[in-house]
């Protein structure tokens, strides 16, 4: 089976070279992803995760295959991934680690152990986290439906601008398409059920951070306080014990006595309880931040192939507005010519959306780690 996979070939000449962690995604208003994450694509962590992909998308059998696949080299060649699943949601929960059936049975266990507070909004990052790998992989899904769109009009408008009168039934092929194209302003509508369900996931993400980080400064505070009452008992002890030469031994039996009295006031694992509360809280936060600055670049990559799906949608609307005056002449052929260019640069667009989902998708799993490590510590 020969699949072809376009996230390795910005990186190939670099492929047996490693470094340690995995780069952070960060939105650029230039949107060179391809050179922003070419480190990444070359740690041994993303070639695990990309192997984790390739064993859900090639050892499910043909059984999984969408059933408009062909059976032609080419046809394999240009599928993806996440096309070779027939659930997206499916394809989204097998990708997260730890799975949220994991998670959730992880996290009813540590109940016992952590603040209710803090147990919730842990609760809430992974819900959070699960919903926007859901969301990446409805957009993957919408990638794929696009492509599929648009592939067999490739070949109709190259016959348009031979030189040879194109055929019958290809005139009426792109006859179809151009009266399609002039009933909708955007004939690649797939997205806009992606960007309603994006603005839900974004508010929600943002929505979460401002709690973490809300409840992290209140247990910040805590901990302070404990550390200082701590530091005020043992100083307490010293001057105590410096003063029995002094004011003898009755007054210090008597506040030998309270201060055997003040760990049950102050237990000592309450500083380690705050601490690791803290530590939770941050790690969760900081892995909010990051998702959040993923969606916003991951809304910027859609919002300019949306422009430029846009603009492909206008000229194919010129070449309809010549059909209905029957009028197939030189600007029919111009326009053609322009959407036969804007061809390289439309599927790099996606491409790179591509992309950048999966190391999204790498992203994800990486803080989700992180904060489980957090919560065992705990035990």
């Amino acid at each position: 089976m020969c699949m072809k996979f376009n996230i390795f070939s910005s990186c190939k000449h670099q492929a047996n070279k490693k470094v340690d962690g995995v780069v952070i995604p960060i939105a650029s208003t230039s949107f060179n992803l391809r050179e922003e994450y070419a480190s990444a694509f070359r740690t041994e962590s993303y070639n695990e995760f990309w192997a984790r992909v390739l064993d859900l998308t090639l050892d499910h059998g043909a059984a999984l295959k969408p059933s408009h696949e062909s059976s032609s080299s080419s046809s394999s060649s240009s599928s993806t991934a996440a096309a070779r699943l027939p659930s997206y949601r499916l394809f989204a929960e097998h990708l997260l680690d730890p799975d949220q059936a994991t998670i959730t049975e992880i996290l009813a266990d540590a109940r016992k152990h952590c603040h209710p507070e803090v147990h919730f909004l842990l609760s809430e990052y992974y819900s959070e986290t699960a919903n926007a790998s859901l969301l990446f992989s409805l957009i993957l899904k919408d990638i794929e439906r696009i492509r599929a769109r648009y592939r067999p009009f490739k070949a109709v408008l190259r016959s348009l601008v031979s030189d040879n009168p194109p055929p019958q039934h290809s005139i009426q092929a792109i006859d179809k398409y151009l009266a399609e194209v002039s009933k909708t302003f955007n004939p690649f509508h797939f997205l806009a059920s992606s960007q309603r369900q994006f603005r839900m996931v974004q508010g929600g993400s943002a929505d979460l951070l401002k709690q973490l980080e809300a409840s992290r400064k209140k247990a910040k505070a805590k901990l302070r306080l404990v550390n200082w009452l701590k530091r005020a008992f043992g100083f307490s002890l010293i001057i105590i014990t410096a003063s029995t030469a002094v004011i003898g031994a009755l007054i210090v039996v008597h506040a030998l006595m309270a201060l055997v009295a003040l760990p049950a006031l102050l237990p000592v694992t309450m500083s380690s309880r705050v601490g690791r509360a803290v530590a939770q809280l941050d790690v969760a936060a900081k892995g909010t931040y990051i998702l959040n600055r993923d969606l916003d670049t991951v809304s910027r990559l859609v919002a300019r192939l949306q422009d430029e799906v846009e603009h492909v949608a206008t000229l194919l609307r010129m070449c309809e507005e010549e059909r209905r005056r029957v009028r197939r002449g030189r600007l029919v052929q111009e326009v053609v010519r322009e959407v036969q260019r804007k061809d390289v640069s439309f599927r790099k667009q996606l491409d790179e959306l591509e992309e950048h989902l999966y190391l999204c998708f790498m992203t994800i799993n990486r803080a989700r780690r992180m904060v489980m490590t957090e919560v065992l510590c705990v035990k």
